[in-house]
């Protein structure tokens, strides 16, 4: 796997992958960001991960998803290097499934299969929140 990170202009990157895929990172400037900064893609490239293999386990178990949301929310710490100090993701599923097994695969995919979180500091709280909606 690789990515390629290329200077475009002032603090904006062409973020570009081995298969040509591309995605504008910008860290702010004059508070007008033009792109994902680099955290916002670090809580997307989260529940991103999360979010596909949640899929794959629920359609291995024959249940039928019509709808997958997720909220990320990322707290920071204020002081540099500002790294994440909790990561709160709520998934909003559309299913005929319980919250129990809902839960239940959740903490399996974020303990086994999901690894962008399998990646971060283990300090770091990471929260899950499940919801059944209509």
């Amino acid at each position: 796997m690789q990515v390629v990170i290329e200077w475009t202009k002032d603090m904006q990157y062409l973020a570009q992958d081995d298969e040509g895929h591309g995605i504008i990172v910008e860290s702010r400037r004059e508070k007008i960001p033009a792109g994902y900064s680099p955290t916002k893609l670090l809580l997307a490239a989260a529940a991103s991960c999360m979010s596909n293999h949640l899929l794959e386990v629920l359609v291995k178990k024959r249940i039928a998803v019509t709808k997958l949301r997720v909220l990320a929310d990322g707290e920071r710490a204020a002081e540099h290097p500002k790294k994440f100090k909790s990561i709160t993701l709520t998934f909003e599923v559309q299913a005929n499934v319980s919250l129990e097994v809902l839960d239940g695969v959740l903490l399996l995919v974020k303990e086994k299969y999901c690894s962008v979180l399998n990646s971060l500091d283990p300090q770091m709280a990471v929260k899950t929140e499940s919801r059944i909606v209509a």
